[in-house]
């Protein structure tokens, strides 16, 4: 009766209804970007991050309220501008400190980078293929974080579990879109746009 009961409340949390979320438009330098709000534009529970015509400028969300565990999702389509990324991630300052990330190369190829960092140190990192294009259609992206243990998950199917170097810390959540130091910084020749669409969080 009680593991029966135990099993019933774990099962009410995991299900539990998404908490209202609220974001602000950051304004900074990352990498080759600059992270401007203009590029940010809202419709609903839509987010279009876009990265405008021949610069490397980028955009990104990031939610005024911190988190110290539960489960983020959101469903996400890519822009097409290779030699950028589009981040859906946890992270809380200084650097290396709290972060935990999703962070998915906008072009065709489909790779993914899962990482945490936690003491002064990126404690994890993987690179992963999706078997997807994820320029070309929206996927669901979801962090399960917390006891000590980081769950990645795309389209439900679980990717990558960590059971040590979880942040502890509360951390804001983010998305963004923007062009890294470390690739190319190929401006497109077009205005390309990341879609977050459906940006959950969970108490668990």
């Amino acid at each position: 009766m009680i593991a029966a009961l135990a099993l019933l409340l774990s099962s009410a949390v995991a299900d539990a209804a998404p908490t209202p979320l609220s974001f602000t438009t950051p304004d900074h330098q990352l990498g080759r970007s600059h992270i401007n709000p203009v590029n940010v534009v809202q419709r609903n529970t839509t987010f279009r991050l876009n990265l405008p015509a021949r610069t490397v400028d980028g955009a990104e969300i990031r939610s005024t309220l911190q988190y110290r565990s539960g489960v983020v999702r959101s469903r996400i389509r890519v822009a097409n501008a290779p030699s950028s990324l589009t981040g859906f991630f946890l992270y809380a300052a200084p650097d290396y400190a709290s972060e935990i990330d999703i962070e998915i190369m906008n072009d065709r190829t489909g790779t993914v980078l899962f990482s945490t960092y936690a003491g002064d140190r990126q404690t994890h990192t993987e690179t992963r293929r999706l078997g997807f294009d994820p320029t070309a259609a929206a996927h669901t992206y979801e962090i399960a974080w917390g006891a000590g243990q980081v769950r990645f998950t795309v389209d439900g199917v679980l990717l990558r579990t960590w059971t040590s170097g979880v942040p502890t810390a509360p951390m804001n959540l983010y998305a963004n879109a923007w062009f890294p130091a470390w690739l190319d910084g190929l401006a497109p020749a077009g205005t390309r746009t990341t879609v977050i669409d459906r940006l959950e969080y969970r108490r668990r």
